[in-house]
C-alpha cells in the first residue's frame, strides 16, 4: 500500500519571525547516546523479540535543512540501539551506511560513534568502536556505501551507534524504513521541513503507525551567500517556522516473507520523500519532475529512442516480407513478427530500460538484455507497419510505480505495445521464446507501465491469460488391490509458460525426472513430453502403478484425489496483513477415472461438496460419481478469479483451503465380494 501526500505553505511571506502562538511543543528524543545502564541487561520475559536472533530496541533518526556557504544542507542523523539474542544476530552488528554522489559532490559520513556493552560479572564492558575502520565501497556512479563492524559482539551484547550524514542534495531528503526482518521495539522518524521547501511524502506498508503527525515549530538556521569576486559573502540569521514530520512504530514484529507476494518494499513500512518546490520571496516554483520531460530525454537517448532509428537490416528485410504476406491481418502479422525476435536473439536475465549495445549487434550476437531485445522487438514491428511503442515498467521484484513521481528509477523494464483498430491494448514481450501474442511474463504483471511516448498514457499490467493445471488419471484396480495406469498433465496458460522455461534452461530430461521425483510414491515409469506447440497446453505423459496400504483388507480406502501438487498452495499462518498477489488467475482440475474389478463394490462414495469465496472471486466444486457399477469418476475443481485478494479476504481463501484438503484426504471405500 502507497499513500503519497504534498504539504504546502499558504503564507506567501517566509524569513518570518516565529511567535509563541505558532509554535508547537516538540516530544523528547525516544534515545539518548550513551544511555545504556546495566539493568538494560535484565532478561527479557519470553516474547516473539526474544526468540529472534537480535532485536532493534530503538532506532531513531532525524532530518533537517539547514544553511550553509551558498546552498541550503540535509542534515541526517540517526542513533540505533540493538540487542543481539544468538549468534544468528551477529551480522546485524555490521552496519552499512549508502551515500549519495553527482557532479563530484559526495554526501558526508561524519559523527560516527559506537558501543559494544556487555554484561560481565554483574559489571558493564564497554568496548568502543573505531570511526576510523570504516571499508569503503563504491556500488554505481551514483552511490557508495560505508560498512563499519561493532566490536567484541557475544551473544547477549547491546550494541549502540550514531552517525551524521552532510548532504548539499537538498533534494535527497533521507528515506527510513521501520519494519526489518528482526523485531523493532521502537522506530521514530522527523523531518524537520522550513516553509520555503515543500516535499512529497510517499508512506509504503501496511502495519499501523502509532504517532503520525504534523506539527508547527520554531526554526531557525544561518546561511551564508557566496562570494563574488573580491565581495565577501554575508551571513545571514533566518528565523522563521518549519513543519516537523513526525511518525512512529512501536513493538513491530520480524518481518517475513509470506507465498504470494511481491518484493518485500511494496510491504515493509517505510516514508519517502520527493522535492516538490520551493518559495524564498513569495512565489511558488514547482520543482516536480514531469513525465513529459522524462519521455523527451528517453526518444533521443543513444540507448533509448534513438537505439531503434539505426537499421538492422536482417531483421527489417523480413518484417517486410511479413508484411507482405499478412497485408490486412495485422494480429497475425504482430504474431508473426514476434515469433521472428523470439527466435533470433535470447534473453540474458537482466532486465534493463536501457539498451546494453546497438541493436544490430545484439541480431548479431543473438544475445541481450530485456531492452535490447524489446526495443527490437518496436523496431521491427514498426519496419512491418504496425503502430508499435516502448513500454516502460516495473517487474514484481523491483517494487510498485508511485504514478505521481515522475522518476525515470522506478523502472527497470522494457516490454512493447500495439494500440490496433478495434482491439484492446496489445501487449508484447519477446525475452521468452515461446510466450504467446497479448501475454507479457509473469514478472512484469505489477500495476501499470507507462507507453513511452508523447501520450504517456498509462497502461494496466494485467494477464490476460489463466495458470492453467489440469490432470487426467485412468487408473485400473486389479483383484490384488493393486492399481496401475496413466496420468496426463496438462499446462496451460502461465503453466505453460513457466513448465517451458523449465524445459528450456535445463532440458526435457532433466525436467521429467523431477517430475518423476514428485510421483514417487506411485512408482512412475515411462514419463514422456508429449508433442509441444503453440498454443496447446503443454503435456506430459507418466506411467502409475501403486500398492495402497492394506491392499488385501475386505474394506479398501483409497483417497485418490490426493495426488502429487494436487494443491499447490499452503497458507499457514492464521492471519495475513499483505494482500495474497497470485500474478493472474488460476485454475487446478483433476479428473480420475477408476476401473473396478470383479469381486470389488463400492461401499462408500465421498458426499459432493461446492464452495465459494464470498463475492464469487473463488470457488470449488468435489464430486464422485459411478457411472456403470465397474467404474467410479472423481472430479475437483478450483478455480481463484482473481489475481489479488486483499488480507481481509485471506481467512476466506485460507479457510477453503483446508476444507479442500481435508475433502482430499476423503477415501473411496471399496468391499470385496465373493
Amino acid at each position: 500500500m502507497i499513500l503519497t501526500s504534498t504539504r504546502v505553505w499558504l503564507a506567501a511571506a517566509v524569513l518570518l519571525f516565529t511567535t509563541p502562538l505558532l509554535a508547537q511543543k516538540t516530544a523528547p528524543a525516544p534515545i539518548v547516546y550513551g544511555g545504556v545502564t546495566a539493568a538494560d541487561f535484565t532478561p527479557l520475559p519470553q516474547a516473539d523479540s526474544t526468540q529472534a536472533p537480535a532485536e532493534y530496541l530503538c532506532d531513531y533518526g532525524t532530518s533537517k535543512i539547514e544553511g550553509g556557504r551558498g546552498q541550503f544542507q540535509v542534515i541526517f542523523e540517526r542513533t540505533t540501539r540493538l540487542r543481539i539474542h544468538r549468534k544468528a544476530g551477529y551480522r546485524y552488528a555490521t552496519v552499512r551506511v549508502p551515500l549519495y554522489m553527482r557532479d563530484g559532490k559526495i554526501e558526508r559520513l561524519v559523527r560516527l560513534r559506537g558501543m559494544t556493552y556487555n554484561l560481565q560479572d554483574g559489571r558493564l564492558v564497554k568496548t568502543k568502536l573505531n570511526p576510523d575502520a570504516l571499508f569503503r565501497e563504491e556500488l554505481d556512479k551514483n552511490h557508495l556505501q560505508y560498512t563499519f563492524t561493532m566490536p567484541e559482539v557475544r551473544e547477549g551484547s547491546i550494541v549502540e551507534f550514531s552517525y551524521v550524514i552532510n548532504s548539499d542534495f537538498i533534494f535527497n531528503l533521507q528515506d527510513w524504513q521501520f519494519e526489518h526482518r528482526i523485531p523493532v521495539r521502537w522506530s521514530e522518524y522527523r523531518a524537520f521541513l522550513p516553509q520555503f521547501y515543500t516535499y512529497k511524502t510517499i508512506t509504503r506498508g501496511y502495519l499501523p503507525f502509532v504517532v503520525n503527525e504534523s506539527l508547527t515549530v520554531p526554526y531557525a538556521t544561518t546561511y551564508t551567500s557566496e562570494s563574488v569576486g573580491m565581495i565577501q559573502g554575508t551571513e545571514q540569521h533566518l528565523m522563521a517556522l518549519a513543519q516537523q514530520l513526525r511518525w512512529a512504530m512501536k513493538d513491530v514484529p520480524a518481518f517475513h516473507d509470506e507465498p504470494f507476494m511481491t518484493t518485500p518494499t511494496d510491504y515493509l513500512r517505510s516514508v519517502h520523500f520527493e522535492l516538490a518546490g520551493v518559495n524564498f520571496d513569495g512565489t511558488y516554483r514547482d520543482l516536480t519532475g514531469q513525465w513529459q520531460g522524462i519521455w523527451e530525454r528517453l526518444s533521443t537517448d543513444d540507448e533509448f529512442g534513438a537505439a531503434m532509428t539505426k537499421p538492422t537490416p536482417a531483421l527489417q528485410a523480413q518484417a517486410q516480407v511479413l508484411r507482405q504476406r499478412f497485408p490486412s491481418d495485422s494480429l497475425a502479422r504482430a504474431a508473426a513478427v514476434l515469433a521472428l525476435v523470439q527466435r533470433s536473439v535470447v534473453y540474458n536475465d537482466e532486465q534493463r530500460i536501457y539498451a546494453s549495445q546497438p541493436l544490430r549487434r545484439t541480431v548479431e550476437r543473438r544475445l541481450g538484455n530485456s531492452a535490447d531485445i524489446n526495443l527490437l522487438l518496436v523496431q521491427t514491428l514498426r519496419a512491418a507497419g504496425l503502430p508499435a511503442t516502448p513500454l516502460l515498467l516495473s517487474t514484481r521484484d523491483h517494487g510498485q510505480v508511485q504514478m505521481d513521481v515522475p522518476v525515470i528509477s522506478q523502472f527497470n523494464y522494457v516490454a512493447a505495445h500495439l494500440k490496433l483498430p478495434g482491439r484492446p491494448d496489445v501487449l508484447l514481450d519477446a525475452t521468452e521464446p515461446q510466450l504467446p501474442l497479448g501475454m507479457l511474463p509473469e514478472r512484469c504483471l505489477n500495476g501499470e507501465g507507462r507507453l513511452a511516448d508523447a501520450s504517456g498514457r498509462w497502461v494496466p499490467l494485467k494477464a490476460t491469460g489463466r495458470y492453467i493445471d489440469y490432470r487426467t488419471a485412468r487408473l485400473q484396480l486389479s483383484p490384488n488391490g493393486e492399481l496401475t495406469g496413466t496420468v496426463k498433465l496438462e499446462y496451460g496458460g502461465y503453466a505453460a509458460v513457466a513448465a517451458r522455461r523449465q524445459i528450456r534452461q535445463t532440458s526435457a530430461a532433466s525436467y521429467l525426472g523431477q517430475l518423476s521425483r514428485r510421483w514417487q510414491d506411485w512408482q512412475p515409469t515411462k514419463p514422456e513430453l508429449l508433442p509441444d506447440s503453440l498454443p496447446k497446453p503443454l503435456s506430459v505423459e507418466l506411467h502409475l502403478q501403486h500398492t495402497p496400504a492394506n491392499a488385501e483388507a475386505a474394506l479398501l480406502y483409497l483417497p485418490l484425489l490426493n495426488l502429487p501438487d494436487a494443491l499447490p498452495y499452503d497458507f499457514k499462518t492464521e492471519n495475513r496483513i499483505y494482500p495474497v498477489n497470485f500474478g493472474m488467475a488460476r485454475e487446478h482440475v483433476t479428473v480420475v477415472t477408476l476401473t473396478l474389478p470383479k469381486g470389488y463394490i463400492v461401499q462408500e462414495i465421498p458426499a459432493k461438496l461446492t464452495m465459494e469465496i464470498p463475492g464469487g472471486t473463488g470457488r470449488y466444486v468435489y464430486q464422485v460419481t459411478q457411472p456403470t457399477p465397474g467404474s467410479v469418476e472423481l472430479t475437483a475443481r478450483l478455480q481463484l478469479n482473481r489475481a489479488e485478494y486483499s488480507s481481509q479476504e485471506y481467512g476466506a481463501l485460507r479457510e477453503l483451503n483446508r476444507r479442500i484438503i481435508a475433502k482430499q484426504n476423503e477415501p473411496l471405500v471399496l468391499k470385496r465380494v465373493p
